[in-house]
């Protein structure tokens, strides 16, 4: 995977946190030999996106073997939409000529969204399972926000337990927003401008370790646990607990997780495990 010339597509659901978060893993992460000209982004959401898809391809799209990168390269409106993590005046190529080594898709889990449907996003991210082919699919838990809701001092061991209430995120956009306005009022981590990579290594263990909790019923924070989980990691089972614990508008609840930060192991694992 160690490759000058990796190219990615990134798509996500918003325009400055996931882009401004990908580019300082990147900064903070040299290792991981993609440059930043050779990212490019198309914000769109998870449910915009089946719908386009469920219009070319018809409803189970993704039980068919369908060219994704190819659907994305043939709409206009798609590829006036496609933009570089970062411009370099020197490149002159087109989106629809280019070739990608790599597909992945950062979107929030959108439970509140009207379109939800919790056998449809298994389905969704069944397809989206390998970055090379299709695309390699990150839920965020409740959204991207999640990525930096923990606490000084590391590590933060409420962690383990932190929940969304689903009564925030339904109803309306107002409500919606609420979780981020819980994140900015309870994160220690909230400039992102002062991450190191040793701060991104403590959130890749955290996450694998809040994961593992989820599936396996561990209870405590720590590399090797980290570790052990990653060797055997399924998101389809994150999703699983995910759609059972979000089932009630009212009294349900979404664990915080964010699965993006995974990117980093996914790369190669040595950058968190050193091994």
């Amino acid at each position: 995977m160690q490759n000058n010339e990796r190219k990615i597509l990134l798509l996500v659901e918003g325009k400055t946190t996931e882009v401004k978060l990908f580019g300082m893993i990147l900064d903070c992460y040299p290792e991981i030999q993609v440059k930043k000209q050779n990212i490019f982004v198309y914000n769109t959401n998870i449910w915009t996106l089946h719908h386009a898809l469920k219009k070319e391809f018809g409803d189970t799209w993704y039980e068919e073997k369908i060219d994704f990168l190819g659907f994305l390269k043939s709409l206009p409106v798609i590829q006036g939409q496609i933009t570089r993590l970062q411009t370099n005046q020197q490149q002159t190529d087109d989106f629809k000529d280019l070739i990608f080594t790599d597909i992945f898709l950062v979107f929030d889990y959108e439970r509140q969204d009207p379109s939800f449907d919790p056998s449809l996003i298994k389905n969704m991210l069944a397809f989206w399972s390998e970055s090379t082919e299709n695309g390699l699919l990150y839920l965020n838990y409740p959204m991207i926000e999640s990525y930096k809701h923990l606490k000084n001092p590391l590590p933060d061991l409420d962690y383990i337990n932190r929940k969304c209430s689903c009564s925030i995120l339904f109803s309306n956009e107002t409500k919606k927003n609420m979780y981020k306005s819980i994140v900015g009022c309870e994160s220690s981590f909230t400039d992102l401008r002062k991450y190191t990579r040793d701060i991104f290594k403590e959130f890749v263990i955290h996450n694998l370790c809040k994961a593992s909790a989820m599936v396996n019923g561990t209870t405590d924070i720590s590399i090797q646990t980290a570790q052990q989980y990653w060797q055997s990691m399924r998101l389809d089972q994150i999703l699983n607990i995910q759609n059972q614990c979000a089932q009630s508008p009212t009294v349900g609840y979404v664990y915080v997780l964010a699965t993006c930060l995974f990117f980093i192991p996914e790369y190669h694992s040595k950058l968190i495990f050193g091994t």
